[in-house]
């Protein structure tokens, strides 16, 4: 009886991840070719910089998660970099975002979230924390405005839009969402 217990809670265990897997937000067209995103942000800690700001989105093609298949990333598989320029004299270039791991991006109710983001900053303190960035699908843009918690010293806060640029047309999209895929496991 113990055995038959124990393989009947280990079962429901695994159907019940599967079906937390179902619930996993993605983007179409898959990030395999990455998702480059080029705009305007200002950026401030101790110094106001106007930068030139390149987000790049990876990510693997989860086409074989669905059954039929359609080439999509599953959120929690990608990973970002973001590259400052410009600036008042080139300063830009010496603001330094870590590169942001696969596990570390969420998306949410038309926001992604970029977590635990660490800043390296011209200004002695650095800043560390999460980075909200709102998707406007049709203008296929990113909108951030938000501040990162200092390490020490003031805050930095972040102000700005950067647009795709190289894919035709891209989307982002979660359970309840009218265009979420049903064969999306």
């Amino acid at each position: 009886m113990k055995k038959a217990f124990a393989f009947l809670a280990s079962s429901v265990a695994l159907l019940g991840s599967q079906t937390v897997a179902a619930q996993e937000a993605y983007i179409t067209p898959d990030a395999t070719t990455p998702w480059v995103f080029t705009g305007t942000v200002d950026v401030n800690k101790g110094i106001a910089l106007t930068c030139t700001a390149e987000v790049e989105i990876t990510g693997t093609n989860d086409s074989a998660d669905t059954s039929p298949a359609f080439n999509h990333s599953d959120v929690a598989g990608l990973s970002a970099t973001i590259t400052l320029s410009g600036g008042l004299f080139g300063l830009c270039s010496s603001v330094n975002i870590d590169p942001i791991p696969a596990g570390k991006i969420s998306y949410s109710g038309g926001t992604f979230t970029l977590h635990d983001v660490f800043v390296t900053t011209i200004t002695p303190g650095n800043c560390e924390g999460d980075i909200v960035a709102t998707w406007n699908e049709s203008l296929e843009r990113l909108s951030v405005s938000g501040t990162l918690p200092a390490v020490s010293g003031s805050d930095c806060t972040l102000d700005g839009d950067v647009n795709l640029t190289n894919a035709i047309t891209a989307n982002a999209v979660e359970p309840g969402d009218g265009d979420y895929n049903s064969n999306h496991p």
